[in-house]
């Protein structure tokens, strides 16, 4: 009886701290923009950390042809911004690129984030190609 009585208090005491934390917690906002052309496709996602944003952006090298695993460079622009790579980045995995980033929510504005469009550009192995991401929706809720 005495094991179960403190087996019980302990487990109230946990149940309590989680439920009584005074820390407000907010919903996250996820974007997705996206675009998919003969040699690659992208997706460029915006999330709604609190404070600031986060952003990711994932490139997928669709051919499976030998010189797919051929670093890439690679220039985003939109939004008033710019993301490029300094030096040539090694794909990784099934021929795959991912960065991101975290910005303050100053220096981004998503409220006509429907009407935003993103330009990528892709240069691997003296080729290039051209990406137009556009919204594909949001999830979450303020």
């Amino acid at each position: 009886m005495r094991k179960t009585g403190g087996l019980m208090l302990l487990l109230t005491v946990v149940m309590m701290g989680c439920s009584t934390s005074t820390h407000e917690t907010k919903a996250k906002d996820l974007f997705v923009y996206y675009a998919i052309g003969s040699s690659w496709a992208a997706t460029y996602t915006i999330l709604d950390g609190g404070e600031t944003y986060f952003d990711s952006l994932y490139i997928q090298n669709l051919d499976p042809a030998v010189s797919g695993m051929k670093p890439i460079e690679y220039v985003l622009k939109g939004d008033g911004r710019e993301a490029s790579s300094q030096y040539p980045q090694p794909l990784q995995g099934v021929r795959s690129f991912q960065v991101s980033t975290e910005y303050n929510k100053q220096l981004i504005d998503l409220s006509d984030y429907e009407d935003k469009v993103y330009q990528l550009t892709i240069r691997q192995d003296g080729k290039e190609e051209h990406l137009t991401l556009t919204y594909s929706g949001a999830q979450g809720g303020k």
